[in-house]
């Protein structure tokens, strides 16, 4: 390596490491509702400072590091006004900037800073860090969960391709299931695209709540059943075809495992298993995406990102045949598999 390319990766490493000065600002104006006030109309700092309960001229500085970042702009008058950029960070905009925003720093800054208690453990740092494991932190109708779980519904929303592909030909008349993938929002266009097709979202009750206002805003829970359920107990579905979208990643090998044995026990014989993914590569280092996921999870859930071996081993031990993957659009992979019957196992 020359001395320019030292220079180079250097100076990126700088700016990655400033990045945290416009990630907190983001955090702290989200977390105050600062975007839709201002989009509601322009208001000074006093004003702003006296309907959130802050401090004018702190308030003042803050807003200036918005302005700075092109997410507000300070008038003569002293009012500070929502540039366009910044709608994104509004409730009800589609974007899930505002969602990110919020996971990214709310729930996973302090676990990856203290990363060195999974390098120690082997166990997550995520309830080192926050004093609450993810399923509290998500779950039990949490506020952070549901920043997580609409940042997700966003995300399938708005880009609907990967699992379009990963799902491949659904006859006619089928039902597809979403097994614990938070709204199940990715089988809305798929709905959407065949108008014979019916769904069912299976997920914790508090996560089917927010799922059930979701698809009654898109005009589309005639067509979906919300089933309640921890997946790591029973998976009691009915459908043509399973997906677990995410899902597995984010376990370890034993309740990965149990996951897919709960699967296997509903499947009816010609039922698909659809595991939609990013894979560990053969090579990690030609997807660093991947790696950087498998740090994520080893930081956030204690599970990981596994190889298409991996994966082959982990779905023959529960008692399935893998008859196809294809890598989608967004750089997922689509396992697709039947189970197994028991005369033909071993």
């Amino acid at each position: 390596m020359d001395e320019n390319e030292q220079r180079a990766i250097e100076e990126r490493l700088k700016d990655r490491l400033a990045s945290y000065h416009e990630a907190a600002l983001l955090f702290t104006a989200v977390t105050a509702g600062l975007p839709d006030l201002l989009k509601a109309e322009p208001r000074t700092p006093e004003v702003l400072a006296a309907d959130l309960g802050l401090k004018p001229e702190p308030l003042r500085r803050f807003l200036r590091g918005l302005a700075a970042m092109g997410l507000c702009e300070e008038r003569e008058d002293g009012r500070f006004v929502l540039t366009p950029a910044a709608n994104a960070l509004t409730f009800g905009n589609p974007s899930n900037l505002s969602e990110k925003s919020f996971v990214t720093v709310g729930q996973y800054w302090m676990p990856w800073m203290s990363m060195m208690y999974s390098l120690r453990t082997g166990e997550p740092s995520l309830p080192f860090a926050l004093n609450k494991s993810v399923a509290d932190w998500r779950g039990a109708r949490s506020e952070e969960g549901r920043f997580f779980f609409r940042y997700v519904a966003k995300e399938d929303l708005a880009n609907p391709g990967g699992i379009a592909e990963a799902l491949g030909a659904v006859p006619d008349g089928a039902v597809v299931a979403s097994l614990y993938g938070g709204y199940g929002a990715w089988l809305a266009p798929v709905l959407n695209g065949n108008p014979s097709l019916n769904a069912i979202v299976y997920d914790a009750p508090p996560v089917l709540d927010d799922a059930m206002r979701l698809f009654d805003a898109l005009e589309l829970a005639d067509r979906v059943q919300f089933l309640p359920g921890d997946i790591l107990e029973e998976v009691p579905v009915e459908a043509d075809v399973y997906v677990l979208k995410s899902v597995l990643q984010q376990r370890d090998d034993d309740a990965a495992a149990t996951i897919l044995r709960n699967c296997r026990a509903a499947m009816a014989p010609t039922a698909r298993l659809i595991v939609h993914e990013r894979l560990m590569a053969a090579e990690p280092l030609d997807d660093p995406d991947a790696i950087m996921l498998d740090l994520h999870m080893l930081a956030i859930t204690g599970g990981k990102a596994r190889t298409r071996m991996e994966m082959e081993t982990l779905l023959a031990n529960a008692g399935f045949e893998i008859t196809g993957d294809r890598t989608t659009a967004d750089g997922m992979t689509a396992i697709e598999a039947r189970r197994l019957d028991s005369e033909t196992q071993g």
